[in-house]
């Protein structure tokens, strides 16, 4: 980037939020934002220069946190053509699912009729799992089976996959499986082999979530540690930049452990669902605070419907809102969730006959109503 411009672009930044927050309707607010991704996305394919102004616009518009294994992307623009470019390629996936049952159980490992291994050498118990469903605002009785899946990616360090970096390869991976089995953070890592480990058991919750909200017809989920399991791959978001940011081995492996989950516990293939799609950030009641499979995520090869299609159920249950950074470095698949999302939230707005900002207001402190409850049965403690 040359030092002439980045002023330049700084302007061209700071104009584009300014006039994204004088949308008030949230349908024109998101039609004006994807027009901009879609114009930075056609300019970036003509000029290789123009790389540097998704970065940009991250750091300017405020991504700046501390990194963890869960907090994915911190710092990474998402690509919002590369969704495009490789939607022929989501579509082309394996068929329905089948059923898969417990072959051997062996020391310290677990082999599945569909020919997945488990390794349960990292195996570290957490707390019990139990949750409670939000209906018309009220806590129901007690769960203890897992509800759905949420697909992570480790962001962690990653070395060349070749064969002359076995070493580091097998190094790094330890590591990261040390890590995660101490902070309890994941109930599964599918490493750069394809090799699957547990690490929370699905009886327990594991610190995957954090703040997030899902829904079904069953009800409205919140914070999502106890009634989602966590399904990590070891790898990074930037490496879109080269194609998928997952190895054939990973996918091969994840849609078998996908296969023997929904299996095992009846889980919904529409609870299947990616960290970006269920991540908040309740200070800014907005959603994205996490940025992993926010457009690019292979939910088809994995067996999986292509969920990006769902709404996004903390946009129209709870009225938080997106904004302008999320939607330039989310995929173009995840639009189509957000705008059925902000449709629902409109029509409901019509229908009491008051402004979408009041409807979203009336909305935000039931999520905070469903945070007390939480902490008052002793679900969650703060976060």
């Amino acid at each position: 980037m040359s030092a002439d411009w980045a002023p330049q672009n700084n302007l061209k930044i700071l104009a584009i939020e300014f006039k994204a927050g004088r949308y008030r309707d949230p349908i024109q607010k998101l039609a004006y934002l994807q027009r901009v991704a879609n114009k930075v996305a056609s300019k970036r394919r003509l000029h290789g220069s123009l790389l540097s102004v998704p970065v940009l616009l991250l750091v300017l518009f405020g991504v700046s946190r501390v990194q963890t294994v869960t907090d994915v992307n911190a710092g990474l623009p998402r690509k919002a053509s590369s969704a495009v470019h490789r939607t022929q390629e989501m579509q082309t996936g394996p068929g329905p699912m089948g059923t898969a049952w417990l072959v051997e159980n062996g020391s310290g490992y677990e082999v599945y009729s569909n020919g997945l291994r488990v390794e349960n050498r990292y195996l570290t118990p957490n707390a019990l799992r139990s949750y409670v469903v939000f209906r018309n605002g009220l806590p129901s009785e007690r769960y203890s089976k897992p509800a759905g899946i949420i697909f992570h990616t480790s962001e962690s360090v990653q070395a060349p996959f070749e064969s002359g970096q076995n070493g580091n390869l097998t190094r790094i991976g330890k590591e990261l499986l040390e890590f995660v089995s101490r902070h309890k953070a994941y109930h599964f890592v599918i490493d750069r082999f394809g090799r699957v480990f547990r690490i929370v058991p699905e009886t327990d919750s594991a610190n995957h979530a954090g703040y997030s909200v899902w829904a079904d017809q069953n009800g409205v989920y919140v914070n999502l540690n106890h009634s989602f399991l966590g399904l990590s791959f070891e790898a990074q978001t930037r490496d879109l930049d080269q194609g998928s940011y997952l190895s054939t081995s990973q996918i091969h492996s994840g849609r078998l452990l996908v296969e023997m989950l929904a299996s095992k516990y009846k889980i919904p293939l529409e609870n299947c669902v990616t960290h970006a799609q269920v991540s908040v950030d309740p200070q800014k009641m907005t959603i994205g605070y996490h940025y992993d499979g926010s457009g690019d995520f292979p939910f088809q090869q994995l067996g999986i419907p292509d969920n990006y299609a769902l709404p996004i159920p903390s946009l129209f249950v709870f009225g938080f809102d997106f904004d302008s950074r999320f939607i330039m470095y989310s995929g173009a698949r995840m639009w189509n969730g957000i705008r059925l999302s902000e449709k629902r939230l409109r029509q409901e707005a019509d229908l009491q006959r008051i402004s979408v900002e009041q409807h979203k207001d009336v909305l935000r402190k039931q999520y905070w109503a469903s945070i007390e409850t939480l902490k008052t049965l002793g679900i969650i403690k703060e976060n």
